[in-house]
This record gives structure tokens, sequence and C-alpha cells, in this order.
């Protein structure tokens, strides 16, 4: 999925969970791939339905993971992942006690970063 594909699905996601608490994840997939499919695609695209939907998937698992969650997978400690990603540990306590909510970049982020979430596209050359 590509950068700016993302980018509408997470907005889309937002938007609609907002709206209905019982959104779900096959809503999701549908909406993202008819917005796809009203793109005018290039000659050279080839489409991957298997592939677009381990990508939805995969976004939709992502992005409703809670912060404790996220540090369950890392497989640290609390006070060892908030110091290895910079977080105060104070936050982290709150975004995973739901004190506080994490804002769902950070969270999108830490997937990244993690493996759980697929890197998105690059362009050729970056690292």
């Amino acid at each position: 999925m590509k950068n700016k594909d993302r980018k509408y699905a997470v907005k889309l996601y937002l938007r609609r969970i907002e709206e209905d608490p019982n959104y779900t994840e096959s809503e999701f997939g549908s909406e993202i791939i008819q917005h796809l499919n009203e793109r005018p695609l290039s000659p050279q695209t080839v489409y991957d339905p298997f592939g677009m939907y381990s990508s939805i998937s995969n976004l939709w698992n992502a992005l409703n993971m809670s912060p404790s969650e996220i540090v369950e997978y890392s497989g640290l400690k609390m006070s060892e992942f908030a110091a290895r990603y910079v977080i105060p540990y104070r936050t982290l306590q709150a975004w995973c006690d739901g004190t506080n909510p994490c804002p769902i970049y950070i969270r999108i982020m830490l997937c990244e970063l993690l493996g759980i979430l697929c890197q998105t596209e690059r362009k050729h050359g970056e690292r």
C-alpha cells in the first residue's frame, strides 16, 4: 500500500470509528478497495488482491492495537520500552493504563518500528 493510500485509510478509519464504534474490518477493507478502484490505474500497474487484502488487514490490526499490546509485543519491560523509544515512562504508563490516549500516529510509528505494520513503499535508494 502506497503512503498516500495509507494516509487515506487512516483518515477513513478515524472518521468512521468515531461515527460507528462497531465499524468492522470488512467495511474498512471494502471502502478502501472502492476508493482504490475509483482511481485511474497506469498501464504498468498490476493489481494484487491478496497483497491488498494483506495490507488492509495488517493496517486494521495495527490501528486497533493498544499501547500496552504494542509494549507486550516488543517483549520488553515497560521501562525498557520507554528508554529504547525515548518516551517518558509516566507518559507510556498513562497510555497503557488508559489515563491518557496515545496519538494514532505514535501507535502507527511504533508498529512500523517493531515490524507489526509492514513498512510503507519507499522510493528507490532510500533507507
